[in-house]
């Protein structure tokens, strides 16, 4: 079958000496605290999966990994974490515009506000480009609201490691 690696996952992909440097930059962005934790999983597309392309599930520990299991595999196009045990993920859909600056009126804005005061585990672009992921400590329960989402139990997040930057004018992004 094209595009089937034996394993179900997708075809491996070819990559330059200039993705493998900004991939390492990216893997080398998320803190220890996080990359200590053993939630992780690749992504293929937005569906969790294993280092040998089998699904994971955001439900069943037994299909996570370590980290470094999940950094160093071919399988997939991506990894992310499994939320979960007091780490939780504020997901804020379009809230950066074109030049990456937070929209003014966007409902995320209080988040943010209270983030910069309070602190979070670690910021990030999400895939979009749009969005955010916040992460932090909390077992509060998840919730949604107008384009802000709040996870903290059996959720998959898939990340970029796009660090974002308040402080920052541009936050790049690939």
């Amino acid at each position: 079958m094209a595009g089937d690696n034996g394993h179900g996952g997708s075809e491996r992909r070819v990559c330059s000496g200039r993705c493998r440097v900004e991939a390492y930059r990216r893997r080398k962005a998320i803190p220890d605290e996080m990359k200590a934790l053993r939630r992780w999983v690749r992504a293929d597309g937005k569906r969790p999966i294993q280092p040998d392309g089998k699904p994971a599930s955001s439900t069943k520990p037994a299909t996570w990994s370590a980290f470094e299991q999940v950094a160093n595999t071919g399988e997939g196009d991506g990894f992310g974490i499994m939320l979960g045990d007091g780490l939780a993920c504020y997901d804020l859909d379009h809230i950066l515009d074109e030049q990456g600056h937070v929209k003014p009126r966007h409902p995320g804005r209080l988040i943010l506000d209270r983030l910069e005061r309070e602190g979070c585990v670690f910021a990030e672009i999400s895939s979009s480009g749009e969005g955010l992921h916040l992460f932090v400590h909390s077992d509060a329960p998840s919730w949604k609201r107008e384009g802000v989402e709040f996870y903290s139990h059996s959720r998959f997040i898939r990340m970029t490691g796009i660090k974002w930057n308040p402080k920052r004018r541009r936050n790049a992004h690939q």
